[in-house]
């Protein structure tokens, strides 16, 4: 009796000890991709309109209405000056931002939504036609200007989109993550060679942090700055043919 006893009890801890590494792989698999749908209206765009911009954000086919960011990037087709204008929620995983454009012509339009641990942007571009009727040729999604507001990089002919995403609130001395999302033909540049190179002011000393891709297109790195002030960031990218950079500012407290 004493040795069943002992070896139900046994089988018993075997099996807790089975459900709770399933469990743990369970938690520790990655959560469904957080999608976005965009939609523009009107559809139809005369000069002087307000045209809403909308995304609707999903996880697993339920709304998402807890993102962390939404917004949307705008700008007219060969102008360097972009627009960002911050989306709020209207419920249901949509998120919204109006904007009244004046002049006719070709623009684009980026929407950036980050939410539980992934990113989504896409490039979308649209045409404003003017009040008599004339009307202008929407541009292709991956032509224009690279939507960042850095200096301009060299891709060798190809154009590479940045979206560069400091941590919130970084302190001297101490490591923060800077994140990157590169696209390429409006899909994610996935499986490339990533570096940051930052310096201040004009310090003839730069420092690099290799970068590594936590999601396709998405690639992180942890910098830890030396003194507060004015740094560059330059976020080098190197992939098959591309060899491209961006540099973005940012301002250490």
């Amino acid at each position: 009796m004493k040795r069943t006893m002992i070896l139900l009890l046994s089988m018993l801890m075997l099996l807790l000890t089975a459900c709770g590494k399933e469990n743990e792989q369970q938690a520790l698999l990655p959560g469904a991709p957080v999608e976005a749908a965009f939609t523009l209206e009107p559809k139809e765009l005369v000069a002087g309109d307000t045209v809403t911009f909308s995304v609707k954000v999903t996880q697993d086919g339920q709304p998402v209405d807890d993102a962390k960011e939404v917004k949307f990037e705008w700008w007219k087709d060969g102008q360097e000056k972009h627009e960002t204008i911050p989306a709020s929620l209207q419920g249901d995983g949509v998120y919204t931002a109006q904007q009244t454009i004046s002049e006719p012509g070709s623009y684009f339009v980026y929407y950036h939504v980050t939410a539980r641990d992934f990113h989504n942007m896409q490039k979308t571009p649209f045409t404003v036609n003017s009040k008599a009727g004339e009307t202008h040729s929407a541009p292709q999604a991956d032509a224009g200007q690279s939507h960042d507001h850095g200096e301009a990089g060299h891709a060798n002919g190809e154009t590479v989109d940045y979206h560069f995403s400091p941590a919130d609130n970084i302190q001297v001395a101490t490591p923060a993550a800077l994140t990157v999302h590169l696209m390429k033909d409006n899909k994610a540049l996935d499986k490339a060679t990533v570096k940051f190179e930052f310096w201040r002011g004009n310090d003839e000393k730069h420092s690099f942090v290799d970068a590594t891709e936590t999601a396709a297109g998405q690639y992180e790195g942890n910098v830890q700055f030396p003194i507060a002030g004015d740094y560059t960031v330059k976020v080098h990218v190197e992939k098959g043919d591309i060899h491209d950079h961006k540099d973005f500012s940012l301002s250490i407290k």
